[in-house]
């Protein structure tokens, strides 16, 4: 009974496709910037100047990748497609309860 109704309430679909790029996202790039940081001390204690390129090439890729996906983060958050405008509703009768002040009551007459 209570799947039932949580699947009237929530959209499975979407919460997989969230979820998903929510881990891939997050634990991504934490992998990659842990391989910008291996790669400098790595880098800085190698001997062949070989291994140093290739060590300091790794960093800068991982920098660009981190740099990069920072900011298709932010441009996300301030591209946000806007919620549709509520449709008015029928007018109510707006006339006021309480007559407004220096009005003649109807039993003052």
């Amino acid at each position: 009974m209570i799947a039932t109704f949580a699947t009237a309430l929530v959209n499975w679909n979407a919460l997989l496709k969230i979820t998903l790029a929510a881990l891939i996202g997050g634990t991504g790039v934490v992998i990659v910037f842990g391989f910008l940081l291996l790669g400098i001390s790595r880098g800085r204690t190698a001997k062949s100047p070989t291994q140093r390129f290739a060590l300091f090439t790794l960093s800068g890729v991982c920098g660009v990748l981190v740099v990069a996906v920072a900011g298709i983060g932010i441009y996300a958050m301030t591209q946000k497609p806007s919620t549709a405008k509520p449709k008015a509703k029928a007018s109510a009768d707006l006339t006021p309860a309480v007559a407004p002040l220096g009005a003649r009551s109807p039993r003052a007459q």
